[in-house]
C-alpha cells in the first residue's frame, strides 16, 4: 500500500480517536452533554476512516474497473454512518442556536437519508450517481449553515445576536470547507477519468475527501482547544455537587462563559453572581431578590464589576461578555 496514504489515513484516525477522547474527559468533569455528542461525531468520523482505509487494504494489486470505481459499497451502511457523522454537527449547531425541538432535529437528518437511498435506488449505476450521492453529504452541510444564518437574522435578541457573532470566523471557515469540498467531488469524480489500476492499489480517490479530512482536523483543533480550556477552568473550580447539564437557553451560555470571563478579570465570587443575574438581564432590585442581597450591596456590586471592566453601562458589560 502507498506509504504516504497508509500514514495519511492512520494520522486522520488518530486526530479524530484523541479529540474524542478529549470530550469524554470533558464530559466527564463538566458534564455537560454536548461533549458526548462532539465524542460521537468524532468516532463516527474515525469509524467512517476505517471503512475506508480497509477497503483500500483488502482490494490492494488486485485489478479493478470503474465500474467499481465509480460504486457505492454498501449504500445502506454507508448512509447511516454519514447521517450519524451529520446528524452529531447538527446537534452541535442546534447547541449554539438554543434549539431543543425534536423536529427541528432530526426532520433534517431523515431527509437526507431518504435523498441518499433514493439516490441509490432510482439512479444508474456510474459517475454522476455515486457524486450525488456524496454531495448531498454537502448539501446539508450547506443547508446547516443557512439555517444558522436565517436564525441569526431573524432573532430581535441583541444578547443572542452578539452570542453568535462571536463565532462568525468559523463561521466562515466552514462555508469555505464546504465550497472546497463540493469543487473536490465534483473534480474527482466528474472531471477526472477513472484511474487505471490493473495491478495496483485502487485508491479510491472518489470516496475519499481530503478537503473534508482538513475540515474535520480543524474542528478537533477547534473543540480541543474548548476542551483543554474548559479542564484547566474545572481543575481551578469543580463543578457543584449535583450539578447537571440541564440548563437550557441564555443562562446555559452564561455558565459556559463566565468562568473564563470572570478569571481574565479578577471578579470575586460574589461579582461572578451577580454579573451572571446582570448579563440575564435582572435589575438591581431582582438580583437582590434572587441572592438575598440589599439593592444597596447589588449596586456596589454591579459598579465594582463596571469599574474592573472599564464599561459605563449595563449594555457595554453586556456587549464586552459576548464578544470576548
Amino acid at each position: 500500500m502507498n506509504s504516504f496514504f497508509f500514514v495519511y489515513t492512520i494520522a486522520l484516525i488518530l486526530v479524530a480517536t484523541i479529540a474524542g477522547v478529549f470530550c469524554l474527559a470533558t464530559f466527564v468533569v463538566s458534564r455537560r452533554r454536548i461533549r458526548l455528542v462532539e465524542a460521537a461525531f468524532f468516532a463516527s468520523y474515525a469509524y467512517e476512516l476505517i471503512g475506508i482505509f480497509r477497503l483500500e487494504w483488502l482490494w490492494q494489486n488486485l485489478p479493478v474497473d470503474a465500474i467499481d470505481y465509480y460504486g457505492v459499497e454498501n449504500p445502506v451502511a454507508r448512509t447511516l454512518v454519514s447521517a450519524f457523522i451529520l446528524l452529531c454537527l447538527w446537534l452541535m449547531l442546534l447547541h449554539y442556536l438554543d434549539e431543543s425541538r425534536a423536529l427541528v432535529r432530526f426532520a433534517p437528518v431523515v431527509v437526507y437519508v431518504a435523498a441518499c437511498l433514493a439516490v441509490v435506488l432510482l439512479m444508474p449505476h456510474g459517475a454522476l450517481r455515486q457524486w450525488l450521492f456524496f454531495t448531498l453529504r454537502q448539501i446539508f452541510l450547506a443547508f446547516a449553515l443557512l439555517y444558522a444564518l436565517w436564525v441569526y437574522h431573524r432573532s430581535n435578541d441583541a444578547t443572542f445576536r452578539q452570542r453568535l457573532a462571536r463565532r462568525i470566523k468559523n463561521y466562515c471557515i466552514f462555508w469555505a470547507f464546504v465550497i472546497v469540498i463540493a469543487i473536490e467531488d465534483s473534480a474527482v469524480i466528474l472531471a477526472m477519468p477513472a484511474p487505471s489500476m490493473s495491478g495496483v492499489l485502487p485508491l479510491y480517490l472518489s470516496t475519499r475527501y481530503f478537503s473534508e479530512n482538513f475540515a474535520m482536523v480543524f474542528l478537533a483543533l477547534v473543540v480541543a482547544k474548548s476542551c483543554l480550556d474548559e479542564l484547566a477552568l474545572r481543575f481551578k473550580e469543580p463543578p457543584a455537587s449535583g450539578e447537571a447539564d440541564v440548563k437550557l437557553g441564555l443562562r446555559a451560555h452564561i455558565d459556559e462563559q463566565l468562568p473564563a470571563f470572570a478569571s481574565r478579570h479578577g471578579l470575586s465570587a460574589r461579582e461572578r453572581e451577580v454579573l451572571a443575574l446582570v448579563i440575564e438581564g435582572r435589575d438591581n432590585r431582582n438580583v437582590a431578590g434572587e441572592l438575598v442581597l440589599s439593592e444597596g450591596t447589588v449596586k456596589a456590586h454591579v459598579h465594582n464589576n463596571m469599574t474592573k471592566m472599564s464599561t459605563a453601562s449595563r449594555a457595554e458589560l453586556m456587549q464586552l461578555f459576548w464578544s470576548e
